[in-house]
């Protein structure tokens, strides 16, 4: 990104049929002690060059990693309690590394179903429910939990020992005290993050509340079913957050 690409090296000359310089595109050779690259970069940079630096987790190391380096995390939360409080122990790891605590925005795993009003809306997520792979959803927190729950019986408690996995992910469980038959109607839909469901005005002000009482910056949409999703939260969500002042116009 920083030096792969010289500028001006882009020089889309369709006559010429010449896409980029290849003398103003150089080889990354970094010989490092974790790894060891060379090549040419894929694609032209960006335009701001440098991208934004995302970092997901929050764990004890994943907060101190983020407040040196990130400008951008990613987490979850089972409510705006657990969110504000993941939210301000994240910013004092950033004043403690000498940033600002505005130097990074927050942005919380969320799964948005919603239609024309909140009875289409809960239709929808009844129709959603049937096609819905349980099965699916207890595979997708094994990976994220690093436990085997094939070795359950239904009703068994499960077992949390030291992981590196994801944090969130096993201490949202734990607390809870889900069993797998539980985790079953628990991560059909939405996975490991906030199911909100309703009607366009609904999910507006819900999203508006997880701003203010979670002390977050933002969302990182994840699907039920794309992309209808996300077709749906820009045609209803969008508007009614732009009305209250709540999105870009």
């Amino acid at each position: 990104w920083e030096g792969s690409w010289e500028e001006g090296a882009v020089r889309l000359d369709k006559q010429a049929r010449i896409y980029a310089d290849p003398a103003k595109v150089h080889k990354v050779q970094h010989h490092g002690p974790y790894y060891q690259s060379e090549g040419y970069h894929l694609c032209e940079p960006s335009i701001q060059r440098t991208p934004v630096l995302y970092q997901a987790g929050t764990s004890g190391r994943g907060r101190k990693f983020a407040a040196r380096h990130a400008e951008c995390v990613f987490i979850g939360a089972t409510d705006k309690a657990a969110a504000r409080k993941t939210a301000q122990s994240l910013r004092e790891e950033v004043v403690a590394a000498g940033r600002h605590p505005d130097d990074i925005k927050i942005f919380l795993g969320v799964t948005v179903v919603t239609d024309k009003s909140r009875e289409a809306a809960a239709d929808k997520l009844e129709d959603y429910r049937r096609y819905a792979s349980p099965e699916a959803g207890l595979a997708h927190f094994s990976a994220g939990s690093g436990i085997d729950l094939s070795r359950y019986e239904l009703d068994d408690p499960i077992q949390y020992g030291p992981t590196n996995a994801i944090q969130s992910v096993t201490q949202l469980a734990k607390q809870k005290g889900w069993t797998k038959r539980q985790l079953l109607n628990e991560l059909s839909i939405g996975g490991r993050y906030p199911l909100i469901t309703g009607g366009p005005g609904e999910v507006a002000e819900e999203l508006i509340s997880w701003i203010d009482e979670g002390d977050i910056d933002g969302f990182n949409l994840t699907r039920a079913v794309t992309p209808e999703s996300y077709e749906d939260f820009i045609e209803f969500v969008v508007p009614e957050l732009q009305s209250r002042g709540a999105y870009k116009t």
